[in-house]
């Protein structure tokens, strides 16, 4: 690529491959770039800028299952988010931690990246509101 669309890409300066391409630490990142095609740089950019699923609720449940042949797929959890009729005992245990230990934007990321629609929330939601609001950590109604 040219230092122009090196620039645009990276929204820097153009000065700034120049800068690069002096100092030691930075001269391979140059080379890379001004070696590299568009097409596969934009690409990198799309796959690194990508949205990634949260992960955080998911983690919170699993780390209180100590067995982890019985750990939560996400599609597990989604499914129990939007049924809200736990089936097993594990599953029981899984919506009680959801209640107790989980924060508001661990539930929130994990239900908008999945769309679950807030009404199926609305038992964890406000069970958690009223505890954080208790004890005046709610940021977010």
């Amino acid at each position: 690529m040219k230092t122009k669309e090196i620039a645009s890409l990276l929204g820097v300066p153009p000065s700034t491959l120049h800068d690069w391409k002096k100092n030691p630490e930075k001269k391979n990142l140059a080379a890379i770039l001004t070696a590299m095609p568009k097409e596969i740089a934009l690409q990198f950019i799309k796959d690194a800028t990508k949205k990634q699923a949260p992960k955080m609720l998911l983690a919170t449940v699993n780390c209180s299952i100590g067995n982890t042949k019985k750990h939560l797929k996400a599609s597990d959890l989604k499914k129990l988010l939007l049924e809200q009729k736990p089936e097993t005992p594990i599953e029981k245990y899984a919506l009680d931690v959801i209640k107790t230990e989980a924060t508001y934007e661990e539930i929130m990321s994990f239900a908008t990246y999945y769309r679950i629609p807030k009404k199926s929330l609305s038992k964890i939601l406000n069970s958690i509101e009223v505890e954080h609001s208790v004890r005046g950590e709610l940021v977010e109604p």
